[in-house]
Order: C-alpha cells, then sequence, then structure tokens
C-alpha cells in the first residue's frame, strides 16, 4: 500500500506551480471517465494543472480503500451484529470496481448480492454509495445485481426512499433514491415519492439560503449530506433536480470554504469538533477539492508542491476518506474561485458573524450566533445559544462546537485545536454545557461559568476546562496569566475559581490532551491569542501584558468582567445567572443578537432571508447564488462586488477588515 501512495507522489512531483497538464495524461481507469459524461454547461472550469491534482488525490484515495480486506469485513459485520454493514463494505466495493481489473469483479459482486439478501433495508449509510456503484457499474454488473437495483424503484421498497431521520440521513436517502428514480430507465411504482422528495429539497435549500442550515458545518456530517447531493448532481436525468443539486453544493462549499483552517474545520459547529488535520468527515471532501499538499514547508520547487500526498493519505482513517471517495469519483466542481479563500490565499485577517437557525425548524432564524476571527496562523471562534438545557438523549447539546481555536502547524501536519467550556458532557470542554456563556471580539474572549440551584441540581460539574494538546507542555506564568507557545502563535489564559490546576491528562480516553482547570461553583475566563510574527518572544508578549486592562471588581457580586486586550478591543460582559447568554458590549456598542445575517464577512455574505449568497474575491471572479420561486440563479462579475463594510475596530488596532454591515448594496 505505501508503495502505491509514495509512487503516486512520484507522479505528482511533475506538476509544477505554474505548470499545466491535461486530465487525460494522469493515468484513470477507464470506466470512471466513461461513466460521469455528466453535461456541465454553465460550470466553470478548473484549470489542468487543478484538475489533474484531483485526480491524482482521487486516486490515492481509492487505492487506500481498495486495500482493505473485503472477505474480513464481510464476516466481521455478521460476527459483531453491525447493524449498518453497508457504511463499511461498499466504499471498498465502490473502490475496488473504480480500479478496472484489478479485482476480482465477480467475487464483489457475489458479496453485494450476499449484502442485499440479508441486510435488503435501503437506508442512508448504504444508499450514498449504492446509487453511485449503480450508476457507475450498470452496464458491468450481472443481470440478478442489476434487478436488486431494479426492485429499489418497486412497491414496496419505493417509499422507503421517504424515511426520516437527522439532517444528513434524508440527504443521503432521499437523494440518492431521487436519482436513481429519475434517471433508471424503470417505471416508479410510485411517482409520487420523487415529487415528494423534490419538494423536501427545494424547502430545504431555500432554509439555507434565507435563515441557514440546521446542521451548520458539521465536521462528522457534512461529508454525508454533500454524498447525497452528488449523487443527484452526476445521475439525475433532469436539469432541475441537477441545478438544484449544484445550488446545494455550491453553498456547502462556501461554507466550507470560509472557514476551513489549513486541513481543520475551523468555526463553530452544530454537530462535531474537529481536532485533526484532514481527517474529519469535512475536511475529507475539502482536501479532495482543494487539496492539502501545496504548503511551503513541502520545499522548493516542483517537489513541494505535492509532498503531503502520501502523508494526508496516510493518515486519514478510512472513515472519513469514504467521504472523500464520494467527492473523488464525481464531476462536481467547486466554483474555482472558492479556492483561494478554502487555502487562506486571501487578505487576512477577518472577521465573520453568522447566525443559525433551529435544527428542523423553516421559520426559527437566529437561535444561535457564531464568531469567526482568521488570521495567518489561527482561526478563533464561539457560539452562542439561549437555552440553559439539561437534556442528554434526543439531543444534539453534545455535539455543539462552542469554543474552538485551530492553530496552524507551519507544516501542514498536525493543527493544535484548544476548547474552553464546561464539562457537563465530557471532560473536553465541547457540547453546549449548562451555563456556558462567552463574549468574541477577535483574538480575545472572555467566559463564565455561574451555576445556579437549578444547575447544582441537575449535577452540573463546579468546574470549567482549557483543554490543550499535550505535546505543547506546561505553560509558562506572568502574574496571572498562564502561556503557552504553540507553533506560530502564543495562547494567553487568565481563569478565575477557587482552584486553579493542571490535569493531564485529561483522561485515560483523552491521553493527548492536557487541560487548565477552573474549580468553584463560579469560574470565569480570558483568553487571548497573539502571533509570534507581532510577538517574537516572551519578552515582547510580557510587556504587552502590561498595557492590557482587566476589570473584575464587580465579579463576585454582580459576575461582571472587562477586559481591553492585545488587539485593543474592550470586551464587557455580566453573567445571566439564569438564562443562557450574558449582557456584553464590544468597543462600547451593546451586543444585539437579533436579525443577524446568515453570513457576514468580508468575503461571503447572505443576509438574513434574502435568498442570495454572495462571494466576493479579491483576487478574481466574483458571484452570486440567488433563490428564485422555482429555481436558481448564478451571476458571475469580474469586477469586485462594492460591499460596504462595517469597520469593528479599536484605537490600539492594528486591523480593521472585518465584517460586513447588515445593510446591503445592489450588486
Amino acid at each position: 500500500m505505501k508503495l502505491q501512495i509514495f509512487a503516486i507522489a512520484i507522479l505528482a512531483s511533475t506538476i509544477g506551480y505554474g505548470c499545466a497538464i491535461a486530465t487525460s495524461q494522469v493515468r484513470q481507469p477507464p470506466v470512471t471517465e466513461a461513466a460521469l459524461k455528466v453535461p456541465q454547461e454553465g460550470d466553470r472550469r478548473w484549470d489542468n494543472a487543478e484538475e489533474a491534482a484531483f485526480q491524482l488525490r482521487s486516486l490515492a484515495i481509492r487505492q487506500k480503500l481498495a486495500a482493505e480486506d473485503l472477505d474480513k469485513l464481510d464476516a466481521w459485520w455478521r460476527r459483531e451484529k453491525i447493524g449498518d454493514p453497508h457504511k463499511y463494505l461498499l466504499p471498498v466495493i465502490l473502490s475496488r470496481l473504480s480500479l478496472g481489473d484489478s479485482y476480482n469483479r465477480q467475487h464483489i459482486w457475489d458479496i453485494l448480492m450476499k449484502l442485499e439478501r440479508e441486510r435488503p433495508d435501503l437506508y442512508h449509510f448504504r444508499s450514498v454509495f449504492d446509487i453511485r456503484i449503480f450508476f457507475l457499474f450498470r452496464d458491468k454488473m450481472p443481470a440478478n445485481v442489476e434487478a436488486s437495483y431494479r426492485s429499489m424503484v418497486e412497491s414496496p421498497r419505493v417509499k422507503e426512499w421517504l424515511e426520516t431521520g437527522t439532517e444528513n440521513h434524508m440527504f443521503m436517502q432521499r437523494l440518492s433514491g431521487l436519482a436513481l428514480m429519475d434517471n433508471s430507465g424503470w417505471t416508479v411504482n410510485d411517482p409520487a415519492t420523487a415529487s415528494t422528495i423534490e419538494a423536501w429539497l427545494r424547502s430545504e435549500l431555500n432554509k439555507f439560503l434565507t435563515i441557514g442550515q440546521g446542521e451548520f458545518h458539521s465536521s462528522t456530517y457534512y461529508g454525508y449530506s454533500i454524498g447525497g447531493l452528488l449523487n443527484l448532481y452526476d445521475f439525475a436525468r433532469t436539469p432541475e433536480l441537477r441545478q438544484l443539486a449544484k445550488a446545494g453544493l455550491d453553498w456547502y462549499a462556501a461554507n466550507m470554504a470560509l472557514r476551513l483552517s489549513w486541513g481543520t474545520a475551523g468555526g463553530a459547529e452544530s454537530r462535531g469538533f474537529d481536532r485533526n488535520t484532514w481527517n474529519s468527515g469535512l475536511t475529507a471532501v475539502a482536501w479532495m477539492w482543494w487539496g492539502g499538499e501545496e504548503r511551503e514547508s513541502g520545499g522548493a520547487g516542483e517537489r513541494g508542491r505535492n509532498y503531503q500526498l502520501p502523508i494526508v493519505v496516510e493518515k486519514m482513517n478510512n472513515g472519513n476518506a469514504r467521504l472523500a471517495l464520494l467527492a473523488g469519483l464525481s464531476s462536481y466542481r467547486p466554483d474555482p474561485s472558492l479556492r483561494q479563500l478554502a487555502r487562506k490565499e486571501v487578505p487576512l485577517p477577518f472577521l465573520a458573524k453568522a447566525s443559525h437557525p433551529d435544527y428542523y425548524s423553516y421559520h426559527q432564524d437566529n437561535r444561535f450566533w457564531e464568531t469567526f476571527y482568521v488570521t495567518k496562523d489561527y482561526s478563533l471562534a464561539t457560539l452562542l445559544e439561549p437555552k440553559r438545557s439539561y437534556q442528554v438523549k434526543g439531543t444534539i447539546n453534545a455535539q455543539y462546537a462552542t469554543y474552538k481555536l485551530a492553530i496552524r502547524d507551519p507544516k501542514g501536519e498536525n493543527n493544535a485545536v484548544i476548547s474552553l467550556g464546561g464539562t457537563y458532557h465530557n471532560l473536553m470542554a465541547t457540547g453546549r454545557s449548562p451555563g456556558d456563556q462567552y463574549v468574541q471580539g477577535r483574538s480575545a474572549v472572555i467566559y463564565q461559568l455561574i451555576l445556579n440551584q437549578q444547575d447544582l441540581a441537575a449535577n452540573v460539574p463546579p468546574r470549567s476546562h482549557l483543554v490543550i494538546p499535550i505535546r505543547y507542555g506546561q505553560p509558562q506564568r506572568y502574574r496571572d496569566w498562564y502561556i503557552w507557545q504553540i507553533e506560530e502563535t502564543w495562547l494567553l489564559a487568565r481563569p478565575w475559581g477557587d482552584k486553579i490546576s493542571l490535569l493531564a491528562p485529561v483522561s485515560e480516553r483523552n491521553k493527548a490532551d492536557r487541560a487548565l482547570v477552573a474549580s468553584g461553583n463560579k469560574t470565569a475566563w480570558i483568553t487571548d491569542v497573539a502571533r509570534i510574527a507581532d510577538y517574537p518572544n516572551f519578552k515582547r508578549l510580557t510587556a504587552a501584558l502590561d498595557r492590557v486592562v482587566i476589570d473584575d471588581r464587580e465579579w463576585e457580586k454582580q459576575g461582571k468582567l472587562a477586559y481591553t486586550g492585545l488587539e485593543g478591543d474592550r470586551l464587557v460582559m455580566t453573567y445571566a445567572p439564569n438564562g443562557g447568554i450574558g449582557v456584553a458590549s464590544i468597543n462600547g456598542k451593546p451586543r444585539v443578537l437579533q436579525n443577524w445575517p446568515v453570513i457576514a464577512s468580508p468575503y461571503l455574505r447572505q443576509g438574513l432571508r434574502s435568498g442570495v449568497l454572495e462571494y466576493r474575491n479579491p483576487v478574481g471572479d466574483s458571484w452570486s447564488l440567488r433563490a428564485t420561486l422555482n429555481s436558481f440563479q448564478w451571476d458571475f462579475k469580474r469586477e469586485k462586488a462594492d460591499w460596504e463594510v462595517e469597520q469593528i475596530s479599536s484605537p490600539s488596532s492594528r486591523y480593521t477588515r472585518c465584517c460586513t454591515s447588515l445593510t446591503r448594496n445592489r450588486l
């Protein structure tokens, strides 16, 4: 396996930054090229070098997954009584089939039919891979295998495509089924199933373009939802259905590109907390689309462009690689203008703000509020949620990412990711712990957790954790500050509590991380982040700390903290003892959490209920995606969009580029 991967790397090394290699020059099994002859009128093409690099990544992932022992997997799921075996076997089957005659095809079809007989249910994790197998290899499959797919559009199986579940479950199952019903050529016994799925998809996309997404920026599940959209995009016969799929994919891609932080899913999340580098469901797809090998530290010249290809593929676990596989076998390509934003090759830093709706609702907007700040060396995000909830079953409270600091590894291999919060759901300070309250400017955050009687009755732990990778060692101390040097970044923490202690490791399960722990019924934190480029040594940093201002005189009695940080932002927060969000101000302006836009940033914006997603590319074409009553419309512009930008700055701040104002100018 390693020899195969490194052979790909050698081939990759021939692709330089300035040369253009046609896709046909990359050795690609002909079955894939023939099966994906999907019209792309209106789509803007990638250049040849980027397309060639994409094909190399696709081939590497397929070889990785195909190398799994299919017979052992087939025995394993029966022995362990796995309820969703297709999730594990179908990616291997799809990968092997895509590699031509490298594997015994009849044996592959036999295993697929054995799965069909023993586990015939049409469920989400099956559908997203199964329908791609059908369309890519229909002309190669035996008659009995094709007949099994035909039964999926006949009664009673056809109605299974309408099953419900979480957001990603429905995107996988419903859209895969819709593609099959639309383009199999067989009579669909219940045409209302297809029309109902189409109506649901239109509602989902209108939700995205008016109030946002319920399962927003999930590092765990984004790739699955995208997989369902890819099936509809690649295989639907009806142009209007392909247009719907493209609108959804473009929306996902733009949101991913905005927050992607050098291989980590930066920003807040509704379901997941990405602590990895190119190894989550979201970032596996992002890597397939935009690559992760173009790091300067790879060396000069041609070798530097692709040296990471074997590293990323070897480290990516198969559960995430299977999502890269779906993207790698699709004809969809994000608009080329998003590449610079995804790779953070745009002017930095910038600040973004976003709002998110209730998970299942189509009208309950502004239920979550996100602040996201990114520099050349780190990104920082916080998430506000108004409910003080103690629910642990039938909820995703444990799956929110409410504070995430992602620090870039200059080698591009292992970013550092830090969390801060209560420990109601786990010791890693992830999830929405009851009582967590934040305010963020740019690099600075105030956090508080003050337990009330209801919290104590619900056994909310009287402690809060700042969780840091253990490999960065003990903190340095300066006055009341705890300071870590992490790659090219300083992390500074000033905690309050009855007791401050270090816990290493966090637990037996989490041996790779340590925690700075604030214990007591009342705890609070100020964190600030600085680039070593601005403070090249500890002495310069501490001299700057002498100039920051902390005011905690009213904290004990009123829960009020104020901080003027390294970038000059003045944050003030008074804790809400019975609510979920404190009263706060930033640079003297009250924080108002009403009618926030879905996205506001210098590069990407979407006004609340506007129906328009707009992207401004500072180094290339700008575009917008607009929802109309029954379709979607794309507009491309060569000139820069004339956006009015709200300057959120402070007297001592070096940075003024920030989020776009809530008012919209005509484009």
